[in-house]
């Protein structure tokens, strides 16, 4: 198979020698910017990169089938957009481009022409870090609480290459996030970064970074990477539940550099992507993991900018469910197989005691402690959550009731408190506990979130509970219909108890009760059981809801200092200070 290789730096001189040392492959033409023809084989023709109409000619005629893709990043998508365009199958060394739409361009583009677009993470054909990925899969160390990685350069690379390098996160720490999402099987959620400030380095002035993420299944992973090294440094380790896998592959006093520490994966990697081509496999770097990497890093680069903690957010907007973290699926798809009929009513019955005092004020710094696995907008804890909501609809002058329940809306998640992993009720798995509700007992519409799920749930293959209506009437209300249980069921039940008095009014219980039915007040199912009451209280839930998930933001307030007027808050419309749940 004929290639052309475009760099002959030291990416670009590694896929040499290995084109030239691979039977499949046969390296025909070489482009660079600097004439290299006294470096290569006679047979290898060279081409200036600036000669553009020479390389669009040899990429439009049918000599070559192949491109490697190794030159400067921002080279990358005109190289691979001509390269598709012609039907030729791509690799490219990481990042694949500079931006989002550039790779999902790329992506889309190889799809459409039926083409490989095989992307160079080379750490995961790296046998000893493919060894380590498999011992995690394989669940032989548990799960990990911890991982840890050191990544150091050598030689230096010079400031004209770290112009268009694209900085040390889409350069370096790209291959770090990369290999650990792989091994992980998921992906962070928050980030917060230090840097050393380096006045010698003239376009991004800091390396010695030391990453630190938060990952969505709870793993905390910490990345410290330099290209200011007087050696090559690659070490990892992973710490679990049931042992710890620990690689050094650090060598004392070696002057060694990544083509001699990852020497064989370049070479399986570029025997992947001939059997890509061959054989029609899909390579094992997709686009979704490509977005994500670049997503990542341009979030550690935010955490410089402003020096706080980020919330990676994956997508545009919120609420976006397109390319969720693997908690988040899990939760939705163990709460559709779970939350029947039969278990709603045993969960109503188990929580149903109310004998249990805690302070509200308590209550809300104690679910400081939880996450919401389910929610793929922001990664703070809820105090923070219930502190934004509350403040957007104080700044817009709201009534005082409404104020209150923006701040109280997620606590009936202190369940877990009484609850269990086992029922989706415990800090862990949270599946009956978190995320969009609906309900039991008829047909699971086709607006509710991940709809493929559906099928999964036992009542939709019960005749009793899979029609339009099941086992309710037309215009029935809402307070008739057996929500799926979740924290909205949980403090609406609190709230109904004749042991919490309040004051509040009808539109907040209503709130307190629906705002996580997001089938009915977004997509707008289950209109058919409205009555007058639902008809009246649907903008209020609307209105909340708009405060509800547009607070969501990575600024955090003075709790302390705001407490003061919550609690009066709390005193106005609570009869005690404290609830019973």
């Amino acid at each position: 198979m004929n290639v052309l290789l475009f760099g002959f730096g030291r990416a670009g001189k590694i896929h040499y020698n290995n084109l030239i040392n691979n039977l499949n492959f046969k390296l025909t033409h070489l482009v660079e910017l600097y004439d290299v023809s006294n470096e290569i084989n006679e047979s290898i023709k060279y081409i200036d990169f600036k000669n553009k109409e020479e390389i669009k000619n040899i990429l439009k005629g049918d000599e070559v089938r192949a491109v490697i893709v190794a030159s400067p990043t921002s080279t990358h998508y005109e190289i691979i957009k001509l390269s598709l365009e012609n039907n030729k199958h791509v690799f490219v060394e990481k990042p694949i481009t500079e931006s989002e739409e550039e790779i999902n361009e790329c992506f889309n583009l190889a799809e459409r022409n039926n083409l490989t677009l095989f992307v160079g993470y080379n750490r995961r054909y790296d046998p000893t870090i493919r060894r380590i990925y498999n011992t995690v899969r394989n669940d032989e160390v548990g799960f990990i609480n911890y991982a840890f990685t050191i990544s150091r350069d050598y030689p230096y690379p010079t400031n004209d290459f770290l112009k268009i390098s694209g900085g040390i996160f889409h350069d370096c720490a790209t291959h770090d996030i990369d290999y650990m999402n792989w091994i992980l099987n998921d992906k962070p959620i928050s980030v917060n970064v230090s840097v050393f400030d380096n006045d010698d380095i003239e376009e991004y002035n800091y390396d010695h970074v030391t990453i630190n993420f938060k990952y969505s299944l709870g793993t905390v992973v910490c990345l410290n990477l330099s290209r200011i090294a007087s050696s090559y440094d690659q070490r990892c380790e992973f710490y679990g539940t049931k042992g710890e896998i620990i690689n050094n592959n650090f060598k004392e006093n070696a002057k060694l550099s990544f083509p001699q520490r990852y020497k064989d994966a370049f070479r399986i990697e570029l025997e992947s992507f001939y059997d890509c081509i061959k054989n029609g496999i899909k390579p094992e770097v997709t686009k979704e993991q490509c977005l994500n990497n670049y997503i990542i890093a341009e979030a550690c680069q935010e955490a410089i900018d402003k020096n706080k903690k980020i919330t990676i957010k994956y997508g545009e907007g919120f609420r976006n469910y397109n390319n969720v973290s693997k908690s988040v699926y899990n939760n939705y798809l163990t709460a559709r197989k779970n939350q029947t009929v039969e278990f709603v009513k045993k969960m109503q019955n188990k929580f149903s005691k109310f004998d249990t005092k805690m302070e509200i004020w308590d209550i809300l710094e104690d679910l400081n402690s939880l996450i919401d696995v389910s929610d793929p907008d922001v990664a703070h804890p809820n105090l923070y959550h219930a502190i934004q909501t509350a403040e957007s609809m104080k700044k817009d002058n709201l009534p005082d009731w409404m104020q209150i329940m923006g701040l109280l809306h997620d606590i009936g998640k202190i369940m877990y408190k009484k609850g269990n992993d086992d029922e989706g009720t415990g800090k862990k798995e949270q599946w009956a506990m978190v995320g969009d509700t609906f309900i039991v007992g008829c047909k699971l519409p086709n607006g509710i979130i991940f709809p493929e799920f559906n099928n999964e749930n036992p009542d939709m293959h019960n005749e009793k509970y899979n029609t339009e209506l099941g086992i309710y009437s037309e215009g029935c209300g809402l307070d008739n219909l057996m929500c799926s249980w979740g924290h909205d069921e949980y403090l609406y039940q609190i709230l109904m108890s004749s042991k919490n008095p309040h004051t509040l009014p009808e539109e907040a219980l209503y709130m307190a009760r629906y705002h996580s039915l997001y089938a009915y007040h977004d997509k707008k199912e289950y209109f058919r059981f409205q009555s007058n009451k639902d008809k009246e209280m649907f903008d209020w839930l609307k209105k909340f809801n708009k405060y509800d998930l547009y607070s969501k933001c990575d600024d955090i307030y003075d709790i302390n200092m705001l407490k003061p007027y919550y609690i009066n808050l709390i005193n106005k419309y609570f009869t005690n200070s404290f609830l019973y749940i």
